[in-house]
């Protein structure tokens, strides 16, 4: 079986990332125009463009921008026309978020989203799941892509399971080819998921490790996902299929807290709580999250759920099927991206604050 190099596509192609000013999709987006391929990023209306705008003086790249507003999206279908690829990394990751907001967005969304490219002609879909379809709110280890997937009391997690059974089962009623890759908790520059709120946990002295951090955590660099991304594309061996994906290294949770403290000068954390404590706070925290106001529930997100996975619960996963597959194997050790990671915070906590705004001039003309 041949296996690519990463990076390595065969041809040039036009490529629609969904979600373009988000982690993944503005780092998968650099990479795509520096290798010489077309890109139509969507944007929502409201989002800031400032990241793309910088990255389209830096050379002469071919990227057309396309206002997105999902799941209510109108000339999606005419604006995919042409597109080879869909990349999907839209979604919503609101620790405490309300079950039907998550399910509009990462669901109903993810549909009109499948539908627009089947109808545009589109050859292939490549979906950005989660590993937390297939873990629940259980240890794991060792867990491969044959693990059923589990339900459980994390909104977010439920909602992708959804995105996903819609997504694998499209792809055996229609010509357009899927695959699935479920990342572990994505961290990298311009990270604005978890990492900034357990960072502020951090110097708040309310970061919290369940047990005594010895157990796994499930990480993965951006470029390292940007990367197994790229080996997917327009890959055969892909076509149907669904891959775990992490960094592949051993991470444990206190090692990671103490990474963060030691790259951003903060105290390290050491204070340790029983699990049934952890789920207590935990549980009262959802609770009293839904009638929080923001600047509260943004605090609260240290005690969610998720929060929960990252810091309390085992998460140790298989992705030997996408080294052996797409030779997904030359991937950023934890280290060096983590240490890329801060420094990128560490600067932007340095520079004076920047007044957010929608960049005008990259909306389309549609």
């Amino acid at each position: 079986m041949h296996l690519r190099e990463a990076g390595e596509i065969q041809g040039k192609h036009i490529i629609c990332v969904t979600g373009s000013t988000g982690v993944v999709g503005f780092h998968l987006i650099r990479q795509l125009v520096h290798a010489g391929h077309e890109v139509v990023a969507m944007v929502r209306s409201c989002s800031d463009t400032h990241a793309l705008d910088e990255l389209v003086k830096t050379g002469p790249f071919k990227i057309r921008f396309v206002t997105c507003d999902l799941p209510r999206a109108k000339n999606l279908v005419e604006s995919m026309r042409g597109c080879d690829v869909v990349v999907h990394t839209a979604g919503c990751v609101d620790p405490h978020g309300i079950p039907s907001d998550l399910w509009e967005i990462n669901v109903e969304g993810t549909k009109v989203v499948l539908d627009a490219a089947a109808a545009a002609g589109v050859q292939q879909f490549i979906h950005i799941s989660s590993l937390s379809v297939i873990m629940g709110d259980k240890d794991c280890f060792g867990i491969t892509e044959d693990e059923p997937l589990r339900y459980c009391r994390e909104a977010y997690a439920n909602s992708k399971i959804e995105a996903e059974k819609l997504v694998m089962s499209f792809d055996k009623k229609h010509a357009m080819k899927i695959t699935a890759l479920r990342p572990g908790f994505i961290y990298g520059p311009n990270e604005r998921s978890w990492l900034p709120k357990l960072i502020a946990a951090m110097r708040w002295r309310t970061a919290m490790l369940v047990g005594d951090g010895s157990k796994e955590t499930n990480l993965i660099y951006v470029e390292n996902l940007c990367r197994a991304i790229i080996l997917a594309i327009k890959n055969p061996v892909a076509y149907g299929q669904i891959y775990n994906l992490t960094d592949g290294q051993w991470v444990s949770k206190r090692q990671l807290f103490d990474v963060i403290c030691t790259g951003l000068n903060i105290s390290k954390n050491r204070l340790y709580i029983p699990m049934f404590v952890a789920r207590s706070l935990v549980d009262f925290s959802s609770f009293m999250a839904m009638c929080a106001p923001l600047r509260m529930k943004s605090r609260m997100a240290v005690f969610s759920r998720p929060a929960l996975r990252l810091a309390g619960l085992n998460q140790g996963f298989d992705i030997s099927k996408a080294e052996s597959q797409l030779g997904y194997i030359d991937r950023i050790p934890f280290e060096e991206g983590m240490a890329k990671t801060l420094e990128s915070f560490a600067e932007k906590q340095s520079r004076p604050k920047r007044k957010v705004s929608v960049n005008r001039s990259l909306q389309p003309n549609n």
